[in-house]
């Protein structure tokens, strides 16, 4: 008895439906190189090795772009992905790119010598286009709203001038959230030095001192975090906190939250995507906590305020501690408060200065600017020392 061969009807159906779907699917491939040769084309000329899209569609993908600039500079992309619909894509991504020849606005030719700078991916979500648009403002928004970066560096002969491990920014506050990391930045401030200018050299050196304890290497850490949360239609609660590290120097840590009002018609989403939130928005009460804890930078600016000054650091640190009086005289005692804090982080007598601020309810802070000597007292502001 002969059985039916029942694997070619389960393999007919989804290969005709792939053949019937093919010339729209490839014209993917074929539409971006001619926008990417179209973005391009006024500023340079582009080649593209190769240009293919997945069987069914939901990826298309040039591979081997070379962009020669009209000023010499050199782009090299191993690849760069669109996924999902070509129209609006889920995402857009360039992986393995180099871009040589750099020029750098009044730098001296000697760091623009063989310059490179090397990324090893950038992704980009939603971006709205499948190519970045010409428009700046277009870019910023739909290109740069959510996006991540790994491994970037930028190398000279004399060896690497800087590294970035990675880098994730959300600025697309349509869900309430948003925010920012950092992820190990490091620049060699010693090989930057080297490279500029003899005359500007012994400052740069003295700052790279300050901040680096001597090494050279300046290494930074950060995150940052917004939340909205709705409590009608235009009012809500901003929370928000975040940390800088420079290590071997200090930290910074911030905390916040406020009630806020928005403007008629405002949307939270723009606002906070324009960075204007806080402008245009009536607080409605709440708290500001800034934490500064000394990791070594605060002792080394006493020595070098003593030695430019020709004092020895006692001697400094009296001429401070006075000033701070002075001060607190003319601006209050929380004025006093806060340079006898940073007093008390150059001398070693504390590790940690917390600022925290009240927000006073139905103010807008452009109504600040008026007075700003008296902040302090307006915004009730407490400091403490550990």
């Amino acid at each position: 008895m002969r059985f039916p061969n029942t694997a070619l009807p389960r393999l007919a159906l989804p290969l005709a439906l792939s053949l019937l779907a093919s010339p729209p699917v490839f014209a993917d491939a074929e539409r971006l190189g001619n926008d990417l040769r179209a973005l391009v084309a006024e500023h340079g000329e582009l080649t593209i090795g190769d240009l293919s899209t997945s069987l069914l569609g939901g990826e298309t993908r040039a591979e081997d772009l070379r962009f020669e600039s009209l000023e010499g500079e050199t782009l090299l992309i191993e690849r760069y992905v669109v996924e999902g619909d070509y129209e609006h894509p889920d995402t857009v991504t360039l992986e393995g790119i180099r871009v040589e020849g750099i020029e750098l606005e009044g730098a001296p030719r000697e760091l623009e010598d063989n310059l490179l700078l090397n990324i090893g991916s950038i992704v980009v979500e939603a971006p709205g286009s499948a190519v970045p648009p010409l428009d700046d403002e277009t870019l910023a928004e739909q290109w740069f709203e959510v996006m991540t970066l790994a491994e970037l560096s930028l190398d000279h002969p004399e060896g690497a001038l800087g590294s970035l491990v990675g880098l994730e920014l959300d600025g697309d506050f349509e869900d309430g959230e948003g925010g920012l990391l950092l992820e190990a930045l490091e620049v060699d401030l010693s090989r930057l030095i080297a490279l500029s200018p003899e005359e500007e050299r012994t400052q740069m050196r003295m700052v790279s001192n300050v901040l680096t304890e001597g090494s050279g290497l300046l290494r930074l850490d950060g995150g940052f975090d917004a939340q909205w949360e709705p409590s009608g239609e235009e009012e809500g609660r901003l929370i928000s906190s975040g940390e800088l590290v420079l290590r071997d120097a200090l930290s910074l840590a911030l905390d916040l939250e406020s009630l806020l009002a928005l403007p008629e018609g405002a949307d939270v989403a723009e606002l906070m995507a324009d960075g204007t939130l806080l402008e245009e928005a009536s607080l409605g009460g709440g708290h500001l906590v800034l934490s500064l804890v000394e990791r070594g930078l605060f002792g080394r600016l006493m020595t070098l305020g003593a030695t430019m000054e020709g004092v020895s650091e006692a001697e400094y640190l009296e001429k401070a501690r006075t000033q701070a009086e002075g001060f607190g005289m003319m601006f209050g005692p929380q004025v006093s408060d806060l340079l006898h804090g940073l007093v008390d982080l150059m001398t070693g007598s504390a590790e940690e200065l917390v600022v925290t601020l009240d927000l006073p309810a139905e103010e807008r802070l452009e109504s600040f600017s008026e007075d700003p000597l008296a902040l302090p007292e307006r915004f009730a502001m407490q400091v403490e020392t550990r």
